[in-house]
C-alpha cells in the first residue's frame, strides 16, 4: 500500500474571497427570477382589470338591450352546464400565468360580415359607443362588443366587421369566459434588455359571454398590453445605475474587510511559518487580529513559536557542549592508540597505564551515551495523570540509602499530581548527587502551600557557590568530573519534572546544598 500523501486540490484563500464575492454580485442577478414572478402578477393584475370592465360593459348593453323590442328565441343558446346555479353570485377569475402560457400569434384583422347588423343592435350599440370610448381615454383598453353573429356592434375601432374567428372569441360564443395572451407588435423601440424578459411585447385579450334570461346576446371583447417591469426598470436606469454602483461599492468593502479581517493575519502567520523553517529569530510579534477565532489561533502560534526557539537554543547549545564533551575523551583515547601503535616496544607498565586511560574515557562516553538517552526519554515523555502519597514514597527511599537521611513529614499525608516513578528517580538522583559532593546527612521537608506541593532538600555538605549556581542546569556541567560526573543528572530531573507540570530550583543557603521541588497537589 503507498504511503503517498493524496494530491488534494486547494484554493488560495484571494481565490476563495472571490468566489464569495462573486456570489455576492450574482445575488442581484437572481432577481431576474422575481421580475418573471412580477410579470405573472402583472399580466394577471390586467385581466382582472379587463374582467372587471367586461362585466360593467356587460351589464350596461344588457340594460340596452332590454330597453329595445327583442325578437323571440334572440341570441344563442346557452349548454346547460353554462347556466348558474345562482345567478346572483357568477364570479369570473384570472386564468392566464406567464411562466407557462403559450403566447399565441397577433390576432388577425377582421373579416367581412356574412349578415347584417340587426337595427336594434345598432341602436343599443350606438347608445354605448361613447361610454366605451370615455372609458378608453382613461383604462387604455381596446374594446369591442359583439353580436351572437361575432360581428363588431360597438367599441373604439372595427364597427361592423367580424369578429368571431378568434379561439377566444369562439369559446366566448359557446358560453365560456377565455383569455389569452398574444404577441403584440409594437411601433416603439425594445429597451435593452428586452431579451430577459417574456412580457415585452404582449396583449392580454378576454372574451366575456353576455347571458340575457339564458341566451347569449353578445360578447364583450376587450384587450390590453401589461405594464412591462423591465420597461419600467430602463425607465429608472439612473436609480439602477447608482443601486448597482452601491452593490460593487459593499462588495469592493466586504472584500477590504475581509482582506483585513482574515487575509491580512493569515499572510502574517504564514511569513512566520517560512521565518521558523529557515530557523530565523523571531523579533515582530504578530499583528494583532480583531477576529476572536484568528486571535486565539495567533497567540497559540507566538507561544508554538517561542516554544520551538527555546527548543532549537536548547538543541543547539546541548549539542555544542556535546561535541566539546566527546571531543576531549575522543582525542584522549586516539592519542592513546597511535602512541601505542608507534611505541610497540612500549615498558608494560606505560602501556597498562595508556590501557586504563582509554577503559576510563570509554566508560565515561559510555555514561554520557546512557545519560543522554535518559535525557532525550525525558524531554519527549507524555507522563499519563497520575496521583503519589508522598509520606510512603519518601520512608522507601529512605531506606535504600545506607547514609543518613532525615525526614520531616506534616501530620497529614499530602498526595501530589506526579508519577511515583518520577518523583523517586528524581529525589534519588538529588539525593546521590547531596552524597557524593560530601553531605553526610539529607534533610528532606514536604508540605503544602496552597494548591502546590513544597519538597525541599537540603544537606550539611560543602553546598554549591554562588558561581555555580546558575550553571547547575546546564547540560554537562560538573564538579566532579574526574571522578565520573557527566552533568546531566539534574538536566534530566528538570525535563522529568516539567513534563509533569513540575519544577526544580536551586536556593541560595547558608550551608549546604538547598534543592527545592515544587509539585502540583491533588483537589
Amino acid at each position: 500500500m503507498s504511503l503517498e500523501p493524496q494530491k488534494r486540490t486547494v484554493f488560495r484563500l484571494h481565490t476563495v474571497f472571490g468566489a464569495i464575492l462573486l456570489f455576492v454580485l450574482l445575488l442581484p442577478l437572481s432577481g431576474a427570477y422575481l421580475f418573471r414572478i412580477y410579470e405573472n402578477d402583472l399580466v394577471r393584475q390586467t385581466e382582472s382589470e379587463l374582467i372587471a370592465q367586461a362585466v360593467y360593459i356587460a351589464a350596461t348593453y344588457k340594460a340596452l338591450l332590454q330597453e329595445e323590442r327583442l325578437p323571440g328565441h334572440y341570441g344563442l343558446p346557452v349548454p346547460e352546464n353554462k347556466i348558474e346555479d345562482d345567478p346572483e353570485l357568477r364570479p369570473v377569475l384570472p386564468q392566464l400565468d406567464l411562466r407557462h402560457a403559450r403566447i399565441l400569434p397577433p390576432r388577425e384583422d377582421g373579416k367581412q360580415p356574412d349578415t347584417a347588423v340587426q337595427a336594434f343592435e345598432h341602436r343599443a350599440g350606438k347608445k354605448l359607443a361613447p361610454i366605451l370610448h370615455e372609458a378608453q381615454a382613461h383604462v387604455l383598453s381596446s374594446t369591442r362588443v359583439l353580436n351572437p353573429q361575432g360581428i363588431v356592434i360597438s367599441g373604439t375601432a372595427e364597427i361592423g366587421v367580424s369578429l368571431a374567428h378568434p379561439a377566444e372569441v369562439q369559446a366566448a360564443l359557446k358560453g365560456n369566459y377565455s383569455s389569452v395572451i398574444r404577441r403584440r407588435i409594437s411601433d416603439e423601440p425594445p429597451p435593452p434588455v428586452a431579451s430577459l424578459s417574456r412580457g415585452t411585447h404582449i396583449r392580454v385579450f378576454t372574451a366575456m359571454p353576455v347571458i340575457l334570461e339564458d341566451r347569449l346576446v353578445a360578447v364583450v371583447y376587450l384587450s390590453r398590453s401589461p405594464r412591462n417591469v423591465l420597461k419600467a426598470l430602463y425607465e429608472e436606469k439612473d436609480s439602477v445605475f447608482w443601486a448597482g454602483l452601491f452593490v460593487l461599492t459593499l462588495t469592493g468593502m466586504i472584500a477590504w474587510l475581509l482582506s483585513q479581517a482574515i487575509g491580512k493575519p493569515l499572510k502574517a502567520l504564514n511569513l512566520r511559518a517560512q521565518s521558523l523553517i529557515r530557523g530565523e529569530k523571531q523579533v515582530k510579534k504578530l499583528p494583532t487580529a480583531r477576529i476572536a477565532e484568528l486571535s486565539e489561533l495567533m497567540d497559540n502560534f507566538e507561544k508554538m513559536s517561542a516554544a520551538i526557539e527555546t527548543r532549537s537554543d536548547y538543541i543547539r547549545s546541548l549539542s555544542m557542549h556535546l561535541a566539546h564533551e566527546f571531543k576531549t575523551p575522543l582525542a584522549s583515547i586516539q592519542g592513546a592508540i597511535e602512541l601505542m601503535r608507534d611505541h610497540k616496544d612500549m615498558p608494560p607498565d606505560q602501556h597498562t597505564r595508556f590501557m586504563e586511560n582509554i577503559t576510563h574515557d570509554t566508560d565515561r562516553l559510555k555514561r554520557m551515551v546512557t545519560r543522554l538517552l535518559e535525557l532525550a526519554r525525558a524531554d519527549v515523555m507524555q507522563p499519563a495523570p497520575e496521583e503519589t502519597a508522598i509520606t510512603p514514597l519518601l520512608k522507601d527511599l529512605r531506606a535504600q540509602f545506607p547514609q543518613k537521611i532525615i525526614l520531616d513529614l506534616p501530620s497529614e499525608d499530602i498526595t501530589a499530581q506526579i508519577g511515583a516513578d518520577i518523583l523517586e528517580s528524581v529525589l534519588t538522583n538529588v539525593i546521590e548527587n547531596s552524597f557524593q559532593n560530601g553531605a553526610k546527612n539529607v534533610t528532606i521537608r514536604p508540605r503544602a502551600e496552597q494548591d502546590s506541593l513544597i519538597i525541599d532538600i537540603t544537606d550539611d555538605g560543602p553546598g554549591i557557590s554562588a558561581g555555580n549556581r546558575d550553571k547547575i542546569f546546564t547540560p554537562f556541567f560538573t564538579t566532579r568530573r574526574e571522578s565520573g560526573g557527566t552533568g546531566l543528572g539534574l538536566v534530566i530531573c528538570r525535563s522529568l519534572l516539567s513534563a509533569s507540570g513540575a519544577s526544580i530550583d536551586v536556593l541560595p543557603a547558608e550551608k549546604g546544598a538547598h534543592i527545592r521541588l515544587r509539585l502540583a497537589t491533588t483537589a
